[in-house]
């Protein structure tokens, strides 16, 4: 028997591509408009926070009607993402990704052109309807393309787009609203109309940029296809009986990793629509340019921390420790945020916190398909996204409800710390849970090079 088992892997092994570089093709076919799609919809998304620093007093928005409108978005999101997630496993991913980025992309150019508070909020909700299955059914298509040992790398890469476009959307954002346009508009319409033009574009590419599965995949060899394919089914086939419809919400780990994502949630979205009034709070002489660098800080220090904690994730192969540890260090320093003596010391505890937050967020996504199989996938994922998101539904209004009434961000900073706390503790709960999790030995071995 043990030498029968080593001639049928040493036989996989001759029948196996190049893994390294199947695994590249992938990323470099797929993820890389995938990555540029989803850095597109955040600018899409989020340029709404340095749109704000004109738009505000332009339209007559207070800090409390602002940030219903920007909550409103993720009504539209959270309504469609099961619709959404449903209709790309009957259409496919080509057919799929053009109508919804053609609509998000419509939506955000839309914004230029709004003369209301009426008009803002309903091209937000409109927004939130076209994106709100992108996310979660990116990450159902990833699931039946890259192997699970593979999939952090793979998922961190692709999440690192959302840092990119507030590092690199901030001060392109704050340059167009301050430059002399052709068209002699208000910066902000003009910022709006140029960032929103590019999704467009992509979506009218996105079906000869895409395939549905990889037997369709023309740019993969014979062998490379049928190895991923027995790659995934493999995978699924290992993993325990699964359930799906109205069955998948009795399911207590579903709703654990719900409210971990909703914690881990919180915080990126109160960093993602304030942060650039929170600096123009403490810093009054800042031009448009300057807040947009300024907030560029913490989104660097996010994709770092996106990068390095999945590849110690993959490295180890360990999940679940990799985000609770790095959610509770997220929590630690947001609450040092407010207490801090001085601002410079502040801003620091903010990027360190935003590297952790990242490093949370890239490797949260390897923990559910550790136990929901291939027919709750779908399904588990839009559902933990939506809970998630009703974070962007909550949180925005409420920092501006209380930024209204008490003229401070103390209160909600250390609301985000208590729920990425919450989150990590959660992660560790669902790590108890897992019967075939690996220990803290496992892991220092792993990384001392142990087998």
């Amino acid at each position: 028997m043990p030498s029968g088992g080593r001639q049928e892997r040493g036989k996989q092994r001759v029948n196996e591509p190049p893994v390294s570089g199947t695994i590249r093709r992938i990323k470099v076919r797929l993820l890389v408009p995938l990555l540029a799609l989803l850095f597109l919809s955040t600018v899409d998304r989020v340029n709404v926070s340095f749109a704000a620093l004109q738009m505000n007093t332009e339209l007559g928005l207070t800090p409390e009607t602002y940030g219903f409108g920007v909550s409103i978005f993720f009504f539209g999101y959270i309504l469609i993402q099961w619709p959404s997630l449903m209709l790309l496993q009957r259409v496919g991913m080509r057919r799929w990704l053009f109508t919804i980025a053609l609509l998000w992309g419509a939506a955000a150019t839309g914004m230029a052109f709004i003369h209301s508070a009426q008009g803002f909020y309903a091209l937000r909700l409109l927004l939130g309807v076209a994106e709100g299955g992108f996310a979660p059914g990116v990450m159902y298509y990833l699931a039946h393309w890259i192997p699970k040992r593979y999939r952090a790398g793979a998922i961190s890469n692709f999440m690192l787009a959302v840092p990119m476009s507030v590092i690199l959307g901030g001060p392109l954002s704050g340059w167009l609203m301050s430059m002399d346009n052709p068209v002699d508009w208000a910066g902000w319409r003009w910022m709006l109309l140029i960032e929103g033009a590019p999704t467009i574009a992509l979506a009218l590419a996105s079906p000869w940029l895409f395939a549905d599965r990889p037997r369709d995949a023309a740019w993969l060899s014979e062998t490379e296809r049928r190895w991923i394919e027995a790659e995934i089914e493999r995978e699924q086939a290992s993993q325990q009986a699964s359930v799906s419809g109205w069955k998948l919400l009795r399911e207590p780990e579903l709703w654990l990793a719900s409210l971990g994502w909703f914690g881990l949630m919180a915080g990126a979205h109160a960093l993602i629509y304030w942060l650039p009034q929170v600096i123009r709070h403490f810093a009054s002489d800042t031009s448009d340019m300057q807040v947009g660098v300024l907030s560029a800080l913490p989104w660097i220090a996010v994709g770092a921390g996106m990068i390095v904690n999945a590849w110690l994730s993959d490295r180890a192969q360990e999940r679940y420790l990799h985000v609770s540890l790095a959610a509770l260090s997220a929590g630690v320093l947001l609450a040092l945020t407010p207490v801090s003596s001085t601002g410079a010391i502040a801003l620091l505890a903010l990027i360190l916190a935003g590297l952790f937050m990242g490093g949370a967020q890239s490797t949260f996504w390897t923990i559910p398909p550790l136990f929901l199989g291939s027919a709750a996938l779908a399904g588990g994922f839009a559902i933990i996204n939506m809970c998630g998101n009703l974070a962007g539904l909550v949180v925005p209004s409420a920092i501006g409800w209380v930024r209204e009434r008490t003229g401070s961000f103390d209160i909600p900073v250390f609301l985000m710390a208590a729920l990425s706390v919450v989150a990590g503790l959660v992660v560790l709960w669902l790590r108890s849970r897992d019967p075939a999790r690996r220990g803290a030995r496992a892991i220092m071995g792993s990384y001392s090079g142990e087998t």
